[in-house]
């Protein structure tokens, strides 16, 4: 069977996915003949508030973009940065036009289902047959799904199951 070209990191909550994506970028780029592009979720230092701060690390660019905002210390809302999260919409797009042979998105959560977030960088993602990488909450498949349909590959949150999944999609590529 072949994968197709679009694939979601099922998880849990509390599963490592931020490390599964650093290995995998990292065991892909090795490989010199695969072009990788898009962002790399990781958790920064925490907020006054105790929680994490979130980053994604842009790979085309090398730098890293802030996509949570302190809030204060007894604050319990939705911290996300809608300057971050509007600044990744235009650094997807970008990476998409520079027609990588993979994408990393990041996660698709609560603000792709209600319509906001990255979910039309996505779609274009998957329009211009990239082989585009996402993470999804297993509490949150069925918004998923209404937004995706059933064509995407589902994926343990495994570095090795995303490094695999890339090579049959990129038979020659081979990582080290």
């Amino acid at each position: 069977m072949t994968a197709l070209p679009l694939a979601v990191l099922v998880h849990d909550k509390g599963d490592p996915i931020e490390e599964a994506f650093a290995a995998a970028r990292d065991a892909l780029a090795r490989r010199l003949d695969l072009r990788l592009a898009g962002v790399v979720p990781r958790f920064g230092p925490p907020h006054s508030n105790g929680r994490r701060s979130m980053w994604l690390d842009d790979l085309r660019r090398g730098d890293s973009i802030p996509i949570s905002q302190d809030l204060g210390a007894g604050s319990t809302s939705c911290c996300l940065d809608p300057a971050g999260i509007a600044l990744l919409s235009v650094r997807l797009v970008e990476a998409i036009e520079a027609r990588p042979d993979v994408l990393f998105c990041g996660r698709f959560a609560k603000e792709e289902i209600a319509g906001r977030g990255i979910r039309e960088e996505g779609a274009l993602a998957v329009e211009a047959d990239i082989a585009t990488l996402v993470a999804v909450d297993r509490a949150l498949l069925d918004g998923w799904i209404a937004f995706a349909g059933d064509d995407w590959t589902a994926l343990p949150p495994h570095a090795e199951a995303i490094v695999d999944w890339v090579s049959t999609l990129h038979p020659l590529v081979r990582t080290a």
